[in-house]
């Protein structure tokens, strides 16, 4: 058959009222028309029926019948309603109508999908036959519905020909398919023995340092252009960076004030007795008020004074001779220390002048730069965007946390931990889930990713195992620059950076080893200064001396080892003291750690560092 006739039925109350949210449908109805692609270059299809209808197991029963019976249709796609919502009934209606359950085409979906997301054993899918029509149900999601249309398209034209019984189609079908088994057999087997027994058995990448490797991010991560700007509320713009200088609206203060509480005075009267025209407090206004000799006015600190007051006297150096009749107000004092001029007056504009810079661009915003910029007059500031940022893990051993433990797996620590450095930092990260090990499957993921970030930071896959793939994967299929490959290191050898150009925008890929401990160190010494300097925040992690309490078997290569720093009222260096075992596979030993000792690599001269002995430490958290 060269044509496919589909018939696309979507069931869904939400698009039913809302047609515009059919995006499940309009992708598998692209997928169809698009010849290039590979799903359509396989069906060769076209779409004669396409509809929406509620989760109403009559109304679909009645669209799948109406359609098979009248043989308008080859094939029909149900999209939707396969779940365990209660309103989730397309499997039901399905099984009603049909002749024949191929229940095969839906453990071939069910099996792909597992390989995606244990989630998959949820899927409640059907197919059959009823007449000359093959119906399959797919799941709601646009990313799940394609992917399950993308593994059984093969199978589909030949479906529909063993169901029109077209011989001629049928034979040549069953020829070519005995002839690519013995092939593909013999291919797999080339494939798998070159891969494995030919593989590489050193790292085609050089092994620089941890200071190559930061001069490398420095001069390859450009920050965001002009347009990655937004203005933001104050209140939303701690730890951002400012993009712009930043100049006073105003004089600060914008008045005369009072340093002190106590009386406003002219100098020249010096000690002795004055009266007590008035008070003036905080935010009081003074234009109506005059000072002649003999006279004071009483002022609280930060108000403002009168014009010809020319000193402020504190109310620790007077003393009150007389109040007034109910006792409420005073009517006259007593100075009893000499007044210079200017004394304890704040003149306008004596902390900052209308116009004057207070803040240059590039300014992380901590407490007290929003609190200058609120005091300066402004409500708003223009700050850099933060990158897009995505974090993905890898491997065929991975689970989520909260699902059954299967054998030979654990659970995937990796993205908690990196998506929770990243928001401690002020950056906001999509969790993008688990890519096995499955080559084609991890570039749909990586295109995806990159699609919707300008960052992307993966754990695994970056190592010598015959499986970790990641490298070759950016190189061949992105065309990516690998800039670094291995870092002289401990933990932390494989980390890899690179990047690459997708839809015309550069895209930063930071590939991190796959031990929890390794990944931990590797984001907080390469991933947080590459994001950093893409957002201009140009700052530099704390680097201190600190004083060991233990002896340390040094490595060949420089090593990071995890710390917590203590200090103490009777030394002058911070004591370090060790998180336990080192190995990068401990994620425990990471607990409470505020530091990474930066242990020198073991020399002839050199095997040990002995307690007392005085190392640098990088402190977590902590930046300059």
């Amino acid at each position: 058959m060269d044509t496919i006739r589909f018939g696309l039925l979507t069931v869904s109350d939400s698009c039913y009222k809302y047609n515009s949210e059919d995006k499940s449908g309009f992708e598998i109805e692209q997928c169809i028309k698009d010849k290039n692609s590979d799903i359509g270059k396989i069906l060769k299809g076209e779409i004669y029926h396409k509809t929406i209808v509620p989760d109403k197991e009559y109304i679909i029963k009645e669209n799948l019948i109406s359609w098979s019976d009248s043989r308008q249709v080859d094939v029909i796609l149900t999209i939707g309603g396969t779940g365990f919502s209660k309103r989730d009934v397309t499997p039901e209606a399905t099984k009603e109508i049909i002749h024949k359950e191929a229940s095969g085409i839906i453990t071939a979906m069910l099996m792909s999908s597992l390989k995606i997301t244990p989630m998959a054993m949820l899927s409640r899918g059907v197919s059959g036959i009823r007449d000359k029509t093959l119906i399959i149900n797919l799941p709601g999601s646009p990313k799940a519905a394609k992917e399950c249309l993308s593994v059984i398209a093969p199978a589909i034209p030949h479906a529909v020909d063993l169901i029109r019984d077209n011989k001629e189609k049928i034979k040549n079908m069953h020829g070519n398919m005995q002839n690519n088994i013995v092939a593909e057999k013999q291919d797999k087997i080339s494939s798998c023995l070159t891969s494995i027994i030919k593989r590489n058995r050193e790292s085609l990448y050089p092994m620089i340092s941890v200071e190559e490797a930061l001069q490398l991010i420095h001069k390859h991560v450009e920050p965001l252009n002009s347009n990655g700007k937004s203005e933001e509320d104050l209140e939303k713009s701690h730890n951002r960076i400012l993009d712009g200088n930043l100049y006073s609206k105003y004089d600060l203060p914008p008045f005369r004030a009072s340093i002190k509480d106590g009386y406003a005075v002219l100098a020249n009267d010096g000690k002795g007795k004055r009266k007590v025209l008035s008070g003036i407090k905080a935010g009081d206004t003074v234009t109506t008020i005059k000072l002649v000799p003999g006279t004071c006015v009483r002022v609280n600190t930060g108000a403002p004074i009168p014009d010809d007051a020319t000193a402020v006297i504190q109310v620790e150096d007077t003393k009150l001779i007389k109040g007034t009749a109910d006792n409420m107000e005073e009517e006259e004092i007593e100075i009893m220390k000499e007044v210079k001029s200017g004394q304890d007056i704040r003149s306008i504009g004596c902390d900052i002048k209308k116009g004057e810079l207070i803040l240059k661009s590039g300014t992380k915003l901590g407490a007290v730069e929003l609190g200058l910029a609120a005091a300066c007059g402004y409500k708003k500031l223009l700050i850099t965007d933060l990158p897009k940022i995505g974090v993905l893990s890898t491997g065929d051993e991975l689970q989520n946390p909260g699902t059954t433990l299967l054998p030979g797996h654990i659970y995937d620590s990796n993205k908690i931990t990196l998506l929770s450095i990243l928001k401690e930092n002020g950056f906001d990260a999509l969790d993008m889930g688990i890519a096995i090990d499955d080559e084609n499957i991890m570039i749909d993921k990586i295109k995806y990713i990159l699609t919707q970030t300008d960052v992307l930071i993966t754990s695994g896959s970056v190592s010598m195992g015959d499986r970790d793939m990641l490298k070759s994967i950016l190189q061949h299929y992105f065309n990516a620059t690998i800039h670094f490959g291995r870092v002289n290191m401990k933990p932390g050898k494989p980390t890899t950076f690179a990047t690459c150009f997708f839809q015309n925008r550069k895209k930063y890929l930071l590939c991190l080893p796959g031990n929890p401990v390794s990944a931990t160190v590797t984001m907080n010494l390469f991933a947080l200064p590459l994001l950093k300097q893409l957002c201009k925040d140009f700052s530099i992690p704390i680097i201190v001396k600190t004083k060991l309490t233990s002896s340390y078997n040094l490595d060949p290569r420089p090593e990071y080892a995890r710390a917590i720093l203590k200090w103490t009222s009777t030394d002058i260096l911070p004591l370090a003291y060790s998180t336990g075992d080192q190995i990068s596979s401990k994620l425990l030993n990471c607990k409470n750690a505020n530091a990474l000792l930066m242990l020198p690599a073991r020399t002839t001269e050199k095997i040990t560092l002995q307690e007392g002995d005085v190392v640098q430490a990088m402190l977590l958290g902590f930046m300059q």
